[in-house]
């Protein structure tokens, strides 16, 4: 039998443990490890995700025969292990302890269990489980934000304490279900489900009847159900600092499907949501699931409205940090503004609750967008994926940090995970999409936007990001066809109007993109000025184009990392005045 050949190094995080030299190292820094963390650290990263017992590592470190006293030799390595790690017993993100059992290796393995079918899940050992919507009994179509935000909520907790060991499918993927008379067989084979959990919800005043039911798809049997009927007072109450019908389904169904789970948070301190507040959180995450930035003004007056009164709410917090993040990329208004105001709120959140995924994730977003501090931002974007591994926006914005760090198919594989948790969701897709332009697989881009064309042909940027495609695939016609159909689906949104100017302009028609770029001029909206510097490359306009992009790092264009990897930037990076703004980027952290 032929043996496979040892792994010369493992990565994770920021780090890379060579197995051959037998060093630690996290960017240019070597951290000396002694031989029993080195081996500890070893056998846990040759099985991420498993317990490593504390037998197993006795009989590794100090085999038969080896007098130790073992209990606190084994407790010290570990201490040192943590060290040189910057890890936490308490809050750990890479060695978890198992009380009297041993220890686990809980963040993500860069490379680890890559060889699979693409059509298929990543982690096929662990099962999949698909919230459906909750069905609004109420018979007022009103009310219908309150089904929605409990089943988005379930989604996120459920993530949270399933971590591990069961994959939760993620929301836009859910919501294509609603009102749904598929079988559950054909739903769990659509999206390689193996559970299905549905339930419907009756509120008539301050009264509330939840149902649920956890199905198993391929046999299409019954499981477990259960129902709760409360007081709309009663389900605001705050354990931990989460909500408690929330977190009390969520539970039952964890233990329903036999996972072995943390003990529930202490249920003391209590506090208690105001229902007016409690009702203003799930409105607040209904309308931010709205289609691009149609309800993003609606949620953040409710998310406003749910910190200033639950000033102990984290949750709300992480919320509205996670929404000014959306104005910033959608541009509505300066983004250096909005992400300083997403920057307090994730503060705020994360000192409330310092395991909220959703505030984590927004404070890596702060980092990268913001502060340029790459470091930071992916041991935060690791702190959420350890916390909630279900959350896909997570590997979309990771995604995003490694095209910056410049480890391509890194970039991609998360991307591409991002899709897996929640296959039927357009904004994964266009992500990817995205992503995969900005590494030169324009094919395989293409085939994401024409998808996406193909189930929404509204969808403004993915005909946009079509044309980019198609002009740097050598196809002019095609391209300009694709972004004056963006074109036609917002006439004057400034994005398209800078991209097709490039077109015009590298197609040989400067007056049209002349003219484009003086409808920008006149926009009343605010402009990007990355764009902007995207439509005076096209036309070999140096000088302006250089300066719109000091204007874009003066904003805080959420785009201006990228500019390393844009391919219409290439003229720009031949010229002596790209080293400087290069050196700006470059810099671990700019004062913000």
């Amino acid at each position: 039998m032929q043996l496979s050949a040892e792994p010369p190094s493992f990565r994770f995080a920021s780090f890379e443990l060579d197995v051959r030299s037998r060093e630690l190292r996290t960017g240019t820094r070597r951290i000396r490890l002694q031989d029993q963390p080195f081996e500890i650290l070893r056998m846990m990263l040759e099985r991420p995700g498993d317990v490593i017992t504390r037998d197993e590592l006795q009989r590794r470190l100090w085999p038969d025969g080896t007098f130790v006293d073992f209990e606190h030799a084994l407790n010290a390595a570990v201490k040192r292990l943590r060290a040189a790690l910057g890890d936490e017993a308490e809050r750990p993100r890479f060695v978890e302890t198992l009380p009297r059992r041993g220890y686990r290796f809980i963040a993500k393995l860069d490379g680890f269990d890559r060889a699979r079918d693409d059509a298929a899940p990543r982690n096929q050992s662990h099962p999949r489980l698909l919230v459906l919507p909750f069905t609004n009994l109420s018979g007022d179509s009103a009310q219908e934000y309150f089904s929605d935000g409990l089943t988005e909520e379930l989604i996120a907790q459920l993530g949270a304490l399933c971590r591990g060991r069961i994959g939760v499918i993620a929301r836009w993927s859910s919501m294509t279900f609603k009102g749904t008379t598929q079988r559950a067989r054909a739903i769990g084979e659509a999206l390689h489900a193996n559970y299905l959990l549905e339930g419907s919800v009756r509120q008539e005043a301050d009264r509330i009847r939840i149902t649920a039911r956890l199905i198993e798809a391929a046999s299409e049997t019954q499981i477990w159900s259960d129902s709760y009927e409360r007081d709309l007072s009663d389900c605001c109450t705050l354990m931990a600092g989460r909500l408690s019908i929330q977190t009390d389904v969520a539970s039952r169904v964890a233990r329903a499907l036999a996972l072995e789970i943390a003990p529930a948070p202490s249920p003391s301190p209590t506090q208690t949501l105001a229902p007016s507040a409690y009702q203003a959180y799930l409105r607040g995450r209904y309308h931010w699931n709205t289609r691009g930035a149609e309800g993003l003004d609606d949620a953040l007056a409710a998310f406003t409205r749910v910190v200033e009164e639950a000033p102990g709410f984290g949750a709300g917090y992480a919320a509205l940090a996670r929404a000014r993040i959306a104005q910033a990329e959608y541009y509505d208004g300066v983004p250096r503004h909005q992400l300083a105001l997403a920057r307090d709120a994730a503060v705020r959140a994360l000192e409330l609750d310092p395991d909220l995924s959703d505030a984590h994730l927004a404070i890596g977003d702060v980092h990268r967008m913001l502060h340029w501090d790459w470091r930071s931002a992916e041991d935060a974007y690791a702190r959420a994926m350890m916390l909630n591994p279900s959350f896909e926006n997570v590997h979309r914005s990771y995604g995003a940090l490694l095209i910056v760090l410049d480890r391509p198919e890194d970039a991609v594989r998360e991307v591409e995970h991002a899709c897996e948790l929640d296959p039927l969701c357009l904004i994964s897709t266009l992500t990817a999409a995205h992503v995969q332009y900005f590494v030169g697989d324009y094919d395989r881009a293409a085939e994401k936007c024409r998808y996406t064309i193909d189930v929404e042909p509204e969808r403004a940027s993915a005909h946009r990001l079509l044309g980019a495609l198609l002009l740097q695939s050598g196809v002019p016609e095609q391209a300009l066809a694709a972004l004056d159909a963006a074109l036609a689906v917002e006439p004057d949104d400034p994005i398209t109007l800078a991209w097709l100017a490039h077109a015009r302009a590298v197609t040989g028609d400067r007056e049209g993109a002349t003219a484009l770029l003086q409808r920008l001029r006149e926009s009343s909206r605010y402009v990007s000025s990355y764009h902007r510097a995207v439509a005076h490359a096209g036309l070999a306009d140096l000088d302006a184009a250089f300066a719109a992009l000091d204007d874009a790092c003066a904003d805080r264009d959420p785009m201006v990392s990228l500019v390393a990897v844009e391919p219409r930037f290439e003229l720009l990076r031949q010229h002596p005045r790209y080293l400087t703004l290069a050196d700006h980027l470059r810099s671990n952290r700019s004062n913000a």
